[in-house]
């Protein structure tokens, strides 16, 4: 008989304790040879900096702060305008206006040519040149009988009154200085001394631009013996600081009627410096002579 070889029993192999010691001193060893190759591994990992450093931020550019009380007609597009002062008497756009209000831009006004007031109400709404038929009794035009200088306007009925640039003016009005016309219909207690009960139609006067030069020559003629030129320039003196501007007008119109003309020769000039960019000054002024019969 042979004797059969037992496997081991792994519970008394525990129990002896010389076992147990010998156990215990291989995996010290073993945790111990290992414990410096995790610390080789590790090394590069925790010494190497962050891939990319936070590069540098570029100082802002520096910001123009635009007048809240002046509107840049260079901004119009077309027959297209962003904003207006007719609403608060601050530069704000038109769709956050609480108002009726129709502006007519430069390039609008030269497509139609549209050169006196009588045509240019005919683009706006409910909008009419006074006859006198607003008022009781046995009044005459007082267009017709040089009552007036300008030509007074009637918006929805009730008397409107004329403005440039948000002042009181009894300058009649011509488009030949101006940049843009604006139309507010309707009483408005923020134009209050200005604005009448029928509205206010303010007129954008031209002013020296600091940005680029540019200048401008028009004629035109017309039935009854009618000629018009305009010149329209621009200059820069110093860039970004100073830049004088000036228009004239020189016409020649008659009328349908006997002995009926209206002529006019008239100089605009303007004068803007920035001695900041915070800072701007206009000067502007007018001369000249209206004849009509």
């Amino acid at each position: 008989l042979r004797p059969s070889r037992e496997t081991p029993d792994p519970l008394l192999a525990m129990n002896n304790p010389h076992r147990v010691v010998a156990a215990g001193l291989a995996a010290s060893v073993l945790l111990g040879a290992l414990r410096p190759l995790a610390a080789q591994v590790a090394a590069p990992a925790s010494a190497t900096p962050p891939a990319a450093s936070a590069a540098a931020t570029p100082p802002p550019s520096e910001v123009v702060e635009l007048s809240p009380f002046t509107v840049n007609t260079n901004r119009d597009l077309g027959y297209s305008a962003e904003n207006t002062l007719a609403g608060s008497r601050l530069n704000t756009q038109l769709r956050d206006t609480a108002g009726s209000v129709s502006v007519f831009t430069k390039e609008f006004l030269d497509d139609l040519a549209i050169t006196d007031l009588r045509e240019l109400v005919l683009y706006s709404v409910n909008s009419e040149i006074s006859s006198n038929e607003n008022q009781a009794g046995s009044g005459q035009n007082p267009i017709v009988n040089a009552e007036s200088l300008t030509p007074r306007v009637l918006i929805r009925g009730a008397a409107a009154s004329l403005g440039m640039d948000y002042f009181t003016s009894i300058t009649p009005t011509d488009p030949y200085r101006v940049g843009r016309y604006e139309d507010s219909r309707g009483p408005n207690s923020i134009l209050f001394g200005l604005g009448a009960p029928g509205g206010l139609l303010n007129e954008s006067s031209k002013i020296a631009s600091t940005a680029r030069n540019s200048a401008q020559v028009r004629y035109g003629m017309g039935s009854f013996d009618r000629h018009r030129f305009e010149i329209d320039a621009n200059q820069v003196l110093r860039k970004d600081r100073l830049a004088v501007s000036m228009a004239g007008v020189l016409q020649q119109n008659g009328g349908w009627r006997a002995f009926d003309f209206n002529d006019k020769k008239r100089i605009f000039g303007s004068v803007t410096v920035r001695p900041t960019r915070s800072v701007k000054v206009t000067a502007m002024g007018e001369v000249g002579r209206d004849i009509n019969a």
